[in-house]
């Protein structure tokens, strides 16, 4: 049976997923506002904080502009903002910062410039950063090809609680990339993302459980993965079932 590609998951490009707590107790007013639904008040807030030099309500703030939360979507701007952050000592500002330069959201692309970011963030113990750069080390982005160390990367990054590092370890012990192939660490890894809320590892996870690597062979379990998986919008979920289908 013939299953569709499953490959390396896409860099966090807003890096930092949630709105987190500042020390500041100002930037803690301006998201207790924003969460309180007075918008335009936290912003106000995080702007006059975050021109005090104050780096993650620069980050914080450069996170609205970047969704549209509270104020009109502004890539540039929040690019702007991320730089702000990043030179007041906000590191996942720094690597939400290398995000739009990767993509070229905001700012003209450089995978050179976005790599850089990345390993400032990451030197200075940001997760997001770290796990980032391993995405471009093992796409040869920005950077010359390092299979090994992005697996090191992934692994610290996994480690720390990150899925979509998880995700990518395991593929890299699937296809034996920078590691030994380990097919049992990589179905490990998978179902940990997976859990996590990564859709792509749950479809890697039925591809090993279809075809008997790292775990029994369960064409059963795999098809209902695969259903979740597309009714999530996961094409290659979509694809495999589609396959499976298609023989029944």
């Amino acid at each position: 049976m013939r299953h569709g590609p499953f490959g390396v998951l896409a860099f966090l490009l807003g890096a930092c997923g949630h709105l987190s707590v500042d020390p500041s107790t100002a930037t803690q007013r301006g998201l207790g506002l924003l969460r309180d639904g007075a918008t335009a008040e936290g912003v106000a807030l995080l702007q006059r904080t975050c021109d005090d030099g104050h780096g993650e309500a620069c980050l914080q703030l450069g996170l609205l502009y970047a969704r549209g939360h509270g104020v009109r979507k502004h890539a540039a701007r929040a690019a702007v903002l991320y730089e702000r952050g990043c030179e007041r000592g906000s590191p996942d500002a720094c690597s939400n910062l290398g995000g739009l330069y990767a993509r070229g959201e905001g700012v003209d692309r450089s995978d050179e410039r976005a790599a850089a970011l990345f390993q400032h963030a990451c030197n200075a113990h940001s997760d997001d950063g770290c796990f980032n750069l391993g995405y471009m080390l093992a796409e040869g982005r920005g950077l010359a090809p390092d299979d090994t160390r992005a697996v090191g990367l992934y692994r610290q990054s996994c480690a720390a609680g990150l899925g979509e590092a998880c995700a990518n370890l395991g593929l890299m012990l699937a296809s034996g990339r920078g590691a030994v192939r380990d097919d049992h660490g990589a179905v490990e890894l998978y179902q940990r993302a997976c859990q996590a809320g990564v859709h792509a590892a749950c479809t890697n996870l039925a591809f090993m459980v279809a075809g008997g690597r790292g775990a029994p062979r369960d064409l059963s379990s795999a098809t209902q993965m695969w259903k979740a998986g597309c009714a999530t919008g996961n094409a290659a979920s979509c694809y495999n079932l589609s396959v499976v289908l298609r023989r029944l």
